[in-house]
């Protein structure tokens, strides 16, 4: 009798251990099943916290607005919605006063001019409240400042003629 009670004492011991055993690795199966399953959702793991106030968000939002170059006699509106005006006091021809649409493209931004004088697209940048507007077929390159207010265009036109 003694060596049955050894053997189902010996089978229980192993039985127990074996149960153990296999919720262990169910445990370490399921926690690398979960590890596995999230890198397959998101594969580009990115530590880097994009923050509200991120380079590439706030260059966007800061050329919306109103700008001015007072030695050339432009001034030139960006609004949200990619459209715009750009205005031109000449001493000799009728003023430049043409609606305009906007975009940005890597770091610069494209302005196209409704204008048939201007048929290339304009290239501007925006460096520290100062917007650089360049172009081919002897577009002369502007340099804008900033303004905070809302520029009324019109006036800016009467003005730059008392000048």
């Amino acid at each position: 009798m003694m060596v049955k009670s050894t053997k189902k004492k010996r089978s229980h011991i192993g039985l127990i251990i074996f149960t153990i055993l296999l919720v262990i690795l169910l445990g370490i199966l399921g926690v690398n099943y979960k590890r596995f399953a999230s890198k397959q959702l998101n594969p580009v793991r990115d530590n880097k916290v994009v923050k509200k106030g991120s380079p590439k968000i706030t260059k966007t939002e800061k050329v919306v607005g109103s700008y001015r170059d007072d030695q050339d006699g432009a001034a030139i509106v960006l609004n949200e919605n990619g459209t715009g005006r750009y205005v031109y006091a000449d001493k000799n021809n009728p003023d430049t006063n043409d609606s305009l649409t906007w975009r940005k493209e890597g770091e610069h931004y494209l302005i196209n001019l409704e204008d048939r004088d201007v048929t290339n697209p304009l290239t501007a940048t925006l460096d520290n409240n100062k917007l650089v507007v360049t172009g081919s077929n002897g577009w002369n390159t502007e340099t804008f400042q900033k303004v905070n207010e809302e520029l009324n265009l019109q006036q800016f036109l009467n003005d730059m003629h008392k000048k």
